[in-house]
């Protein structure tokens, strides 16, 4: 009979659970975002470096920059797939991934060496590109003034090429590096959540599930910690991102997030542990990512210009791969 009662009990309150809004909707659907800062002009680099990168007691504040892009790109770079295809069609990629909806389980795509190789199909599959820019396309990428100096430029990670026929679909995630993210083709949302959540969201990595089979209300896995048996790698979180279910976990409810929606030529500067998840539109989509470190303290002496005839720094131009000590 107490069995009975506390089965009924939790049925009573996984109804009232679903009768609240965002159950079985896209993630963040639980209630509205607060909007990322927008601006029309670009931040200089101390700027940047004093009001957005070390804003918010080192957290670091979001901000869309509205336009940013159309200065990213040399001004006889054109990269719609023709011209792709003709002058960069050669160029080697790397990780293609199966299907427009993140999962962090599927194995790459196979069979995809160039660049021409992906874009030859990839607006008739669900498939989606995930690559180093590749050399010859960084020699048409310029870096955004505000990175230009400061310091910024010796603390370079990596790169990346992100490009889908639309409808993409992020998991949640958050990164350790900086991140600018610059939008040249498409549409996408930006759900955002700050971390002062981690200690909540990350308490109960791995576990065995939510209440009452486990203390985990956020869907948090790590596949570092267990790689024998939590599925896909790095951390992430398992939630459906098209239809969150609350039920199982409810912790998102109480979460409060930010949004950007990006068109063609936005960027946007994610600092380094922020939670995200993105939504792509309908069309084709392509962006250009830069993951760096941040700089301790800001280098006025690297601003001077350094470069033959005033040209401004490429992707090109710079050595990446910088890993921070542990």
């Amino acid at each position: 009979r107490a069995g009975r009662a506390a089965r009924a009990t939790r049925a009573a309150w996984a109804r009232r659970q679903q009768a609240k809004p965002g159950h079985l909707q896209p993630f963040a659907s639980w209630q509205p975002g607060q909007p990322v800062e927008e601006r029309q002009d670009m931040p200089g680099p101390r700027e940047f470096f004093e009001n957005y990168s070390l804003a918010d007691a080192n957290f670091g504040k979001p901000v869309l920059l509205r336009g940013a892009a159309q200065e990213l790109l040399a001004a006889d770079a054109d990269w719609s797939d023709a011209e792709l295809l003709r002058k960069h069609g050669a160029a080697p990629i790397e990780d293609v991934e199966v299907g427009l909806k993140e999962t962090r389980r599927s194995s790459p795509a196979e069979g995809f060496r160039s660049l021409a190789d992906f874009l030859r199909i990839y607006n008739y599959s669900d498939i989606h590109l995930v690559s180093p820019i590749p050399l010859s396309m960084c020699r048409e990428v310029r870096f955004l003034r505000m990175l230009r100096c400061g310091g910024f430029l010796n603390f370079l990670g990596t790169h990346k090429l992100w490009m889908a026929r639309g409808n993409s679909r992020s998991v949640v995630h958050r990164d350790d590096a900086e991140n600018v993210n610059c939008l040249l083709a498409g549409r996408k949302r930006f759900a955002l959540v700050h971390p002062r959540w981690r200690r909540e969201l990350e308490a109960h990595p791995n576990s065995l599930g939510p209440p009452p089979a486990g203390p985990d209300r956020f869907g948090f896995l790590d596949a570092r910690l267990a790689p024998d048996r939590v599925p896909g790698y790095g951390a992430y979180f398992s939630v459906d991102v098209d239809a969150v279910d609350l039920v199982r976990f409810p912790g998102w409810r109480n979460v409060d997030w930010y949004q950007a929606d990006l068109n063609a030529g936005d960027c946007l500067y994610i600092p380094h542990g922020w939670y995200h998840q993105v939504t792509a539109g309908p069309s084709r989509t392509v962006n250009v990512q830069v993951w760096y470190w941040r700089p301790e303290r800001f280098d006025s002496t690297s601003c001077a210009p350094r470069l033959p005839g005033g040209r401004m720094p490429r992707f090109s131009d710079c050595s990446w791969s910088y890993v921070p000590p542990p």
